[in-house]
């Protein structure tokens, strides 16, 4: 490994441990220091380590051949090629650009991880301080939760602090520890070393008492999900363990309250709203949408045909509050068929690592990361978490991970391709 494999390892390193940790604007002496600005210095120091050094060179040569003779590489490739394409005619280009280039450092995140990082080691090590990562994040939120410190909500259900940890809201919070919570089940019930698996016990109640503080109503239809999906494939006792989990909680004010509003139309009433100005949007740009990121822009616009009060308005990062919708118009339809082609060559490549790699650690993880995604993808359709990077960085980061297992077992000459 040269100098240069040996700098981008360590920042991917730091990048896994304080993207979830900093704000996402903080600055050292007016220098950023972030995730962000970490993964963007790693993808420089690859490339000019790709330019420098033949041994990585010819890794990156090999890694694009192979990225496009991918599902997922081509299905990448074309989003990002529409999502660049639509910056000539979208109202606001900076903001187009700038949504196309964030899109474009997680490629160069799953590039990395999958072609430059060869050893098992390395993604070993990954792996580690991922889950280091959540127990940090898990247990600052419940410091929060003792001390009272959070968003304060108030409704006519009740009042109620919301933990945020380090992720900037609480359905961040919540669709964080989604993510990490099945593959630590899934660790727990294959591990037969009575250490770890009391570690891995102490971390699935962090991960799970966040879940719940975080009183993120989508964490909570994530976590009901990713149950049923693991109860499907590994056994109906987990189905039994949230029926159980959901029954005991109405005895808990707090929970019991939020849990009535899933039926409160005034609690769901704007975000419905939100869902309208996007149809709006659509029926108006069919075919290639308002422009990558364009949503807020075009929001004040199409507000107006709606005819009734709305609660949100326009921020950074504002969006309808469903990946499809947020696709479809700001993309088109051939934005659409390009995201969702990426998301089902995930869901079966995820199928392939775990029906064919035996490995104690990685295929008891890997099994709990598919139904992590299913319950992903469907928070996503009532939020959306791709403009999330303290949460979407990861969800690609744990792709990328085994993606660079398969390729590496590929190269091994074994049949896992």
């Amino acid at each position: 490994m040269n100098i240069g494999s040996r700098i981008v390892t360590i920042l991917i390193y730091l990048y896994v441990i304080f993207q979830p940790l900093l704000p996402g604007k903080y600055k050292i002496n007016g220098i950023p220091f972030n995730g962000d600005a970490i993964l963007a210095l790693a993808i420089l120091i690859y490339v000019v380590s790709a330019i420098l050094f033949v041994d990585s060179r010819r890794r990156f040569i090999s890694g694009v051949k192979n990225f496009f003779m991918s599902s997922i590489g081509i299905f990448m490739f074309l989003l990002i090629f529409i999502m660049l394409v639509s910056t000539s005619y979208a109202e606001s280009r900076t903001i187009a650009l700038s949504e196309a280039a964030r899109f474009v450092s997680y490629i160069g995140l799953f590039f990395i991880i999958k072609y430059e990082f060869s050893s098992q080691k390395i993604i070993d090590n990954i792996l580690r301080l991922y889950i280091t990562s959540v127990f940090i994040v898990g247990i600052i939120g419940i410091i929060e939760g003792i001390f009272g410190i959070g968003f304060v909500q108030q409704s006519e259900h009740g009042i109620r602090d919301r933990v945020f940890s380090t992720m900037e809201n609480s359905n961040n919070l919540g669709a964080f520890m989604v993510i990490a919570i099945f593959p630590i089940i899934m660790l727990l019930l294959k591990e037969r070393n009575k250490i770890k698996k009391n570690v891995y016990l102490f971390l699935m109640l962090i991960a799970l008492t966040n879940i719940i503080i975080c009183y993120s109503r989508n964490a909570w239809i994530g976590l009901a999900i990713g149950c049923v999906i693991l109860g499907l494939i590994y056994s109906w006792k987990i189905i039994l363990a949230l029926v159980v989990l959901g029954g005991g909680s109405l005895f808990i004010p707090a929970i019991s309250n939020r849990l009535a509003e899933f039926t409160d139309a005034s609690q769901n009433m704007s975000r419905i709203k939100l869902w309208d100005i996007a149809w709006f949007m659509i029926k108006d740009h069919p075919i290639r949408g308002v422009g990558n990121g364009n949503y807020r822009v075009m929001y004040d616009k199409y507000k107006l045909l709606l005819k009734q009060k709305i609660e949100y308005y326009p921020s950074n990062n504002f969006h309808p509050h469903n990946i499809l919708l947020k696709v479809q118009s700001e993309l088109g339809v051939f934005g659409t068929g390009a995201f969702l082609g990426m998301v089902i060559s995930i869901f079966c490549r995820i199928l392939k690592f775990t029906r064919e790699i035996d490995d104690e650690f990685y295929t008891p993880f890997f099994k709990g990361f598919l139904a992590s995604f299913i319950a992903f993808m469907g928070m996503n359709l009532i939020d959306n978490f791709f403009s999330a990077p303290k949460v979407i960085a990861f969800f690609w980061l744990l792709i990328a991970c085994f993606e660079s297992v398969m390729y590496r077992k590929q190269r091994e000459g074994d049949l896992y391709y």
